[in-house]
């Protein structure tokens, strides 16, 4: 996992290849339709805007992804995320789901993160994160960039 302040993006762009292609479209792209995947390089890489309740910490169950990494951005509001090693969590509340990309767990977080406004996340496959825990309502965006391409 990484947590850093959006103006330091530029700092991680060696990690993946389409990782520029998630800063291009920063500046280029409007993340105003909540819900409404953006296709940038095909299911290589999706942005996902959405505008969300936020939810109590026990609403917020634990996830993972094999194929794709995560980059969660806070636009507006104040997300707390939980965080878990993946290889800890032992109680799978729902199996994977290759059409999602997603398996969800039944582990409680060993510590959170709370990103504000223009603060970004990264969670690779070997990291479980809850999302939205917070108060009020929660405007991101949801970058999936493909492992393998």
């Amino acid at each position: 996992m990484i947590v850093a302040p959006l103006s330091e993006f530029g700092t991680y762009l060696n990690l993946h290849p389409l990782f520029e292609r998630v800063e291009q479209a920063l500046i280029t792209l409007d993340f105003s339709k909540p819900g409404e995947k953006i296709y940038i390089d095909g299911e290589n890489l999706i942005a996902i805007p959405s505008f969300n309740k936020a939810r109590s910490a026990g609403e917020a169950p634990l996830e993972s992804h094999d194929k794709y990494i995560d980059i969660q951005i806070c636009l507006q509001g104040e997300e707390t995320m939980g965080w878990r090693e993946r290889q800890t969590c032992s109680a799978i509340k729902e199996p994977y789901n290759s059409d999602n990309d997603i398996t969800f767990y039944s582990d409680h977080p060993t510590c959170f993160i709370t990103l504000k406004p223009n603060q970004f996340a990264i969670f690779f496959p070997s990291d479980c994160h809850a999302p939205l825990i917070g108060e009020g309502f929660i405007k991101k965006v949801v970058f999936k960039v493909k492992l393998a391409m």
